[in-house]
């Protein structure tokens, strides 16, 4: 299908997204033979505003678990070994994100406990195991289009997004996710 998702690699699989009439897939593949192990499949409009429309994250692998964020901001957890959902949530009904202009681009990021988005303001932190919010930046801002970057250590550690219109700066130690924007 069509769509700009890279390959994630993890435990002897390989995971990936297209769109093919209208529907988003998440393969699966055995890592060494390129065979199916499983797909999941679900309704998703192409979106092709600018371009050929389709996915733009990659999955992301955690252990037992891969999450998906679909661009008009479906979001789900899979279990890694068969496909089955563990949990799903829409980042625009159910945490009210601003849909940005070419919709969601970026791909989670496992933190510790936490799935980090490039979702608002500067960011959003999920519970990874429900798909809770832990804290959330002001949602009602459009996002940009990168995952995020880290740098620093420790208790200093800090998750920098390319955000709209300039960057920011979340200490991910900092539960509600207060930040320090530089613009660009």
């Amino acid at each position: 299908g069509k769509g700009f998702s890279s390959i994630a690699v993890a435990d002897g699989r390989a995971f990936t997204i297209g769109n093919s009439d209208n529907h988003d897939t998440v393969f699966c593949f055995d890592a060494a033979t390129g065979e199916v192990r499983w797909k999941h499949t679900y309704p998703s409009r192409l979106e092709a505003k600018y371009y050929e429309g389709g996915p733009g994250s990659t999955p992301t692998v955690d252990g037992r678990h891969v999450y998906k964020k679909k661009k008009m901001g479906d979001l789900f957890c899979l279990e890694a070994a068969s496909g089955k959902v563990v949990w799903a949530t829409n980042l625009v009904t159910g945490l009210g994100a601003k849909l940005p202009t070419w919709s969601f681009a970026s791909s989670p990021v496992v933190e510790g406990d936490h799935l980090l988005l490039n979702v608002g303001a500067t960011g959003i932190a999920l519970d990874k195991r429900t798909g809770k919010a832990v804290w959330l930046s002001d949602a009602s801002k459009p996002s940009g289009y990168s995952s995020a970057v880290f740098m620093g250590r420790g208790a200093e550690r800090a998750m920098v997004l390319a955000l709209e219109k300039d960057y920011g700066a979340v200490r991910v130690r900092d539960r509600f996710g207060h930040s320090h924007q530089v613009a660009c």
